[in-house]
């Protein structure tokens, strides 16, 4: 899939970056900004605990949560908007409006750069012509296939928590979640400590856990991030070889594998050479999630 309205600094947008230069990125769990120098020195990283994509966050909201992380990252750096030259965005499916329309009262003079998630990164490893696949395994997950020579591009997953996002680590938080109750009921399918896990946690009673799971669930309710957040715990019990933390991990991690592998089938063949980079907070787990790749 390709964004013919996606404006990058290769189709006249350069500028000399003369100034300073505040970059922004924003996806489904929180927002990043970083104020730069002109020869790249990070001055100031301000890093906001919102989401900007438009699957789960209406419009204006996220360009509110934009205008936000701008307004406090020049604060912070204590610094005027007049300074800034340049900024890039790289925020989830909300570029539209984020212009001077939105910003030209606080960062008057900047030239505005676009770049899908994707090419950022591609960029992350240092691959500014991307020819291979990029994935990304956060909250939610990613893939996409790009070729060098002609700019065909395509993307899977993506569709959020209901629809899929397998290979995840809102997966993978919650089939540890889902696991933890059956080992409530002794149901559990391995040796497991999932139980007394989630209870410390969420900070919850034995007595008392099935009610204030389900109120903490369904009524306040959980958050896709919070449960993208007990990933980690799964993650580290799998490591210090809990059974059934193993099986669940083992099962993401060959779903984030199905994934890039099937990415990479829509554009290159089995002979051809090209690169995979991953990002994303679930990849620091390491070889139990990067070991199916």
């Amino acid at each position: 899939m390709t964004n013919d309205r996606r404006r990058t600094m290769d189709d006249g947008q350069r500028s000399s970056v003369n100034g300073l230069l505040l970059a922004l990125e924003g996806g489904g769990t929180r927002s990043q900004a970083a104020l730069l120098d002109a020869v790249g020195r990070v001055l100031h990283i301000g890093d906001h605990a919102a989401d900007v994509n438009p699957n789960f966050t209406p419009p204006q909201e996220s360009l509110k949560v934009v205008r936000a992380a701008v307004q406090q990252t020049l604060a912070a750096a204590q610094i005027s908007g007049e300074q800034i030259s340049d900024i890039a965005l790289a925020l989830v499916g909300v570029h539209e409006g984020v212009d001077a329309s939105l910003l030209g009262d606080l960062i008057p003079h900047a030239c505005y750069h676009y770049c899908d998630e994707g090419a950022v990164v591609f960029a992350r490893a240092g691959l500014y012509r991307p020819h291979g696949v990029a994935v990304v395994s956060g909250t939610g997950a990613t893939a996409w296939a790009v070729r060098a020579e002609d700019g065909r591009q395509h993307i899977f997953g993506g569709w959020g928590a209901l629809l899929g996002d397998e290979g995840s680590g809102y997966a993978l938080g919650l089939a540890g979640l889902r696991a933890a109750v059956r080992a409530c009921e002794g149901r559990a399918e391995a040796p497991t400590s999932l139980y007394p896990a989630v209870r410390q946690h969420f900070n919850l009673a034995e007595a008392t856990f099935r009610e204030d799971l389900v109120t903490l669930a369904y009524h306040k309710p959980l958050t896709r991030p919070e449960i993208a957040g007990l990933a980690p715990l799964v993650a580290r019990l799998a490591a210090a070889g809990d059974a059934l933390a193993a099986q669940l991990v083992a099962q993401v991690a060959g779903d984030l594998a199905a994934l890039t592998l099937h990415a990479a089938h829509s554009l290159f063949t089995a002979a051809e050479r090209f690169d995979v980079v991953v990002a994303g907070g679930l990849t620091a787990a390491g070889d139990p999630i990067l070991g199916p790749l």
